[in-house]
Formats: C-alpha cells, structure tokens, sequence
C-alpha cells in the first residue's frame, strides 16, 4: 500500500490525518473505519510512504512525456517506484497505475519551468 508520509491514513486508524497538505488530496480520508482497516492489516504486508518532493519529482518525470500528465494523487505509485524500488515487492512485472486531469495548472506550470 502506498501513501502520502505527511498524512499517514492507513498506517492507524488513530493515526488520522488532520493536515491540510497541498499534494494528493485525493488520497486523504477522514477516516479509515474500522472494517477497512481490519482489510489493511489482513491483506497489506506493508506501507510505503512517498514524500511530496517525491511526489513532484515522479509528477516532473512524468510530464517529460506530453501524453502522460499525472495529478499529484496520480503520481504516487510511480514516485514510490523511482525513490522506494527497494522497499517495494520484488517481482518481474510491475504496474504503476497514474491518473490524470485534477492538477492545478500554476503547478503543472512549476513543475515544467524546473
């Protein structure tokens, strides 16, 4: 499972996310409950946390192709398998799923001038 380390919803459900954090909003959640979580710890062998700078690394790399724009939300597994490969299963196939089309446009325009 991956997440947001500045909001660390699935790690606890104590551990809620109360930031107002700018990148991956739509991966924050208010609460987790208690039937999900009880999935998470059935089913997840482990976390990966991917920091915003990560995360607008992986959205920067992305964007070097103009077919594939990612959201910050979009961009996490990638920036988990650019910074966290080590920390990620190790198989012979991966997949990376990136989603596009809500990012703001003053950051589409920051991340290109960099």
């Amino acid at each position: 499972m991956l997440e947001p380390a500045c909001a660390p919803d699935g790690s606890s459900p104590s551990r809620q996310s109360k930031s107002s954090r700018r990148l991956a909003d739509g991966l924050r959640t208010q609460s987790i409950g208690a039937i999900n979580f009880e999935h998470i710890s059935a089913y997840v062998d482990d976390i990966v946390s991917v920091t915003e700078d990560e995360i607008r690394e992986a959205m920067r790399a992305l964007s070097a192709n103009a077919k594939t724009l990612a959201e910050p939300s979009g961009a996490v597994a990638a920036a988990a398998f650019l910074f966290h490969a080590d920390e990620l299963p190790q198989t012979a196939i991966n997949v990376a799923v990136i989603s596009g089309g809500n990012i703001d446009p003053m950051l589409l325009a920051e991340l290109r001038t960099r």
